[in-house]
């Protein structure tokens, strides 16, 4: 649907041009009502809260505008009366997870009873859970009333059940620190499962059972300083090669015929951490009998640790060409976050054969502002690569540089290539190189009027490049193209906008996911991506 142009302003006024936007819309337009309930939950204020409440207890409301009304509710603070949220959850029309997060006091406690009540003991456990590992737990009446339903009836019903008893260790391991969940872990410290408790905790639960915790040693589920006591530090070392070489071997065969090692991602873990691991680490990363998705793991390390000792190996690494996904990691890492000692590596990768591994360091080199005439002519022929972005990147250096064909190029591509991993970083360019006379560019890349949505890789960038930008007019462009079914993550953004405009702290945000896609796309240019 048209959407008139949204201005960015205050808060005060972006939420009077969302008011005005929603009592404009038909009761039908539910995809544009959501979009504008979703922004309201940044904009919206107390003054919101009567909307709110009139659109998710109205039945015949769309069900997607009542869970954005929920979601809404929850973070303006939105309090129902006991009748009105026993009757939303009676209804069954919406999740009863986040219409939990309504109970704001231990005497609310009493109105959800009758829908949680008659639950299986499954079912409230499986809610308790869940609570632990969301990032949005459910507020601690809830929790409270949960596991004391645990503690009084639960419990004994699960342990006749199928299955049941590890259900309850579940529970008690999620609730440790509690008394009577301790006191069932102590019981049964030699069947935990994997990983149920933090390593801290076990080796407290193990203490006065030598073998049981020599076991969990050996299983490199205790805490670093308990693991040195138990093993040793020779003992610890060739304990994390065994359980890497192991892991490896299970890369190597077909079919899954030798099983994944359990403790692999802790013996990765335990090499980053422990500064005695450095020799082993880079015993393993020099073998080539080892799993290259091992290598690259420990790889990522090294170069997150020792960035020149990362550097100095992949120089070393280039000429074996079962180095080459090694060294593009390198590359890719790297020409994230450019530095001058990066040049001589990036400089290397550039003359060789592999033209992913030249893709990484164009853009290396493009971010530590390389020049000169060779450098320019070495650009210009870069521009008949057979590999696309290869050409998108050398364009986006010629336009650095100030060349008139540099820019036609990054313009044709945004606007015509055929595949959006090219027309997205055509788009990035264009906003990195900070062209504002490509603002009507960046802006038509945000719409995706596709059935299948598929131009979002050029959504996103052309929604970061805004972002960073950070003008009104970029702003408002998001705001517009977020109501007009854009497919952006924008939230974060104007969020981060919303917060350095009110002298609120501003939290960092990560570069669009479409990056990591690319550089999928960059190492196999002809598969799709």
């Amino acid at each position: 649907m048209k959407v008139s142009a949204l201005v960015w302003s205050s808060r005060t006024g972006i939420r009077a041009q969302l008011l005005s936007f929603l009592d404009a819309l038909p009761a039908e337009a539910f995809d544009a009502r959501m979009r504008a309930l979703r922004l309201l939950r940044l904009f919206g204020g107390e003054e919101q809260l009567p909307l709110v409440r009139r659109l998710l207890l109205e039945p015949r409301e769309p069900l997607p505008v009542r869970a954005w009304a929920l979601e809404v509710g929850v973070s303006l603070g939105l309090r129902l009366s006991g009748p009105e949220l026993s009757g939303l959850l009676q209804e069954g029309a919406l999740e009863v997870y986040p219409c939990l997060h309504l109970v704001r006091s231990e005497e609310e406690v009493s109105w959800i009873v009758p829908t949680l009540e008659p639950w299986s003991a499954w079912e409230r456990t499986d809610l308790f859970l869940q609570s632990r590992r969301r990032g949005d737990p459910l507020p601690a009446a809830v929790v409270g009333w949960l596991y004391a339903r645990w503690l009084q009836e639960d419990r004994r019903v699960l342990d006749t059940e199928p299955g049941g008893p590890e259900r309850n260790l579940q529970v008690a391991a999620a609730t440790w620190t509690r008394p009577e969940s301790w006191a069932l872990l102590a019981t049964e410290a030699n069947h935990l499962p994997s990983d149920t408790l933090p390593e801290e905790a076990l080796h407290q639960l193990l203490r006065d059972d030598p073998e049981a915790l020599h076991h969990a040693a050996e299983a490199l589920r205790l805490p670093l300083p308990s693991l040195l006591a138990c093993l040793g530090r020779e003992g610890l070392s060739r304990r994390l090669e065994q359980v890497v070489r192991a892991q490896s071997l299970s890369l190597s065969v077909s079919y899954g015929l030798i099983p994944p090692q359990e403790a692999y991602s802790r013996a990765l873990a335990l090499i980053e951490a422990w500064p005695e691991a450095r020799p082993l680490r880079l015993r393993l990363l020099c073998d080539f009998k080892v799993a290259s998705d091992i290598r690259e793991a420990l790889l990522r390390q090294l170069f997150r640790h020792e960035r020149d000792t990362a550097l100095r190996w992949t120089l070393a690494a280039l000429p074996w060409p079962a180095n080459a996904p090694l060294v593009r990691t390198v590359l890719r890492e790297a020409a994230g976050s450019a530095q001058p000692s990066d040049r001589p590596l990036f400089l290397a990768a550039l003359e060789g054969k592999d033209e992913a591994a030249g893709c990484f360091a164009l853009e290396g080199l493009i971010a530590l502002d390389e020049s000169g005439p060779d450098w320019r002519g070495r650009l210009e022929a870069l521009g008949y690569s057979s590999h696309p972005l290869v050409r998108v990147r050398a364009a986006a250096g010629l336009a650095r540089a100030g060349e008139a064909s540099g820019w036609e190029s990054l313009r044709h591509t945004a606007r015509e290539a055929s595949e959006p991993w090219e027309r997205a970083e055509a788009l990035r360019w264009l906003g990195e190189l900070n062209a504002p006379e490509h603002a009507e560019l960046l802006v038509r890349g945000l719409r995706d009027d596709t059935w299948e949505k598929k131009r979002w890789p050029e959504a996103d960038e052309a929604a970061w490049a805004l972002f960073q930008w950070g003008t009104p007019e970029a702003l408002g462009a998001l705001l517009s193209a977020h109501l007009s079914g854009g497919t952006a993550d924008i939230d974060g953004y104007l969020e981060a906008h919303l917060a350095r405009q009110e002298g609120r702290p501003v939290k960092a945000l990560a570069p669009p996911r479409t990056r990591t896609l690319v550089a999928r796309f960059i190492e196999q240019p002809y598969s799709g991506g």
